[in-house]
């Protein structure tokens, strides 16, 4: 099965070719081709990492069978455009391509998973505040959204303080508070690998299962800004 994935849940925004085999309980997945911008636009990135994706892998996108995406937590309009995507794309090939959903959290965590048994994912959240997920090698990557921590960096190191082991922290969020956080782990460099959230990181994490259109919705975990904006104004109420 040929999959395509999309990322753009973060200012960098991803796309991959992977295809997956599977033979009873054993699967494979080997990854094609990726493309990742970092800080473009997701409306003027997404479907151009498409296409360049495609083309260094030598296919067409009417070889793609499944399409996974990554669906937050992160940026709204990115997450939300990501999705819209995906369904149009799967719409487009009447039903003959598969929607997957994937974790922004796990996509950041599974490399990171290949050198550090414990891994804490760490998102910027904005407004002062992180989007974080513990991650242990062996223990699966499916996240679902009431496990997801949405704190202030020194919220999040009291309420993990007490946790034994020191986990590799990864992410913009980390990058962002790096001296907040420290003291619950080691940080990789501002400018590793280990702190982009992309598709290759879908293909590693996502449980590729096909689910139905309406599954395929954004993970906001806390209230999009436009609508804190509108609650705080008093002309945009109804």
């Amino acid at each position: 099965m040929l999959v395509l994935a999309l990322e753009a849940s973060t200012p960098v925004v991803s796309a991959a070719l992977a295809r997956v085999e599977r033979d009873g309980d054993e699967e494979r997945r080997d990854l094609l081709a990726e493309v990742v911008l970092a800080g473009a636009g997701t409306s003027e990135g997404l479907l151009p990492a498409v296409e360049a994706a495609l083309s260094l892998s030598g296919r067409e996108f009417s070889e793609v069978e499944g399409i996974v995406v990554g669906l937050g937590p992160g940026t709204f309009t990115g997450i939300r455009i990501a999705a819209a995507t995906a369904r149009s794309l799967a719409f487009g090939s009447d039903g003959s391509v598969a929607l997957m959903r994937g974790s922004t959290l796990a996509a950041l965590a599974a490399p990171a998973l290949a050198v550090r048994r414990e891994v804490l994912a760490v998102l910027d959240a904005r407004r002062g505040e992180v989007f974080a997920r513990s991650f242990l090698r062996g223990e699966g990557l499916e996240v679902a959204e009431e496990s997801i921590l949405c704190a202030r960096p020194e919220e999040l190191v009291a309420d993990l303080a007490s946790a034994s082991g020191e986990p590799l922290l990864v992410g913009d969020g980390a990058v962002r508070y790096r001296d907040e956080l420290s003291d619950l782990g080691e940080i990789p460099p501002d400018d590793s690998p280990l702190h982009r959230a992309t598709a290759g990181g879908l293909v590693l994490s996502a449980s590729l299962e096909s689910v139905p259109p309406e599954r395929v919705i954004p993970v906001y975990v806390r209230e999009p800004d436009a609508e804190v904006r509108r609650d705080l104004n008093p002309w945009l109420r109804r």
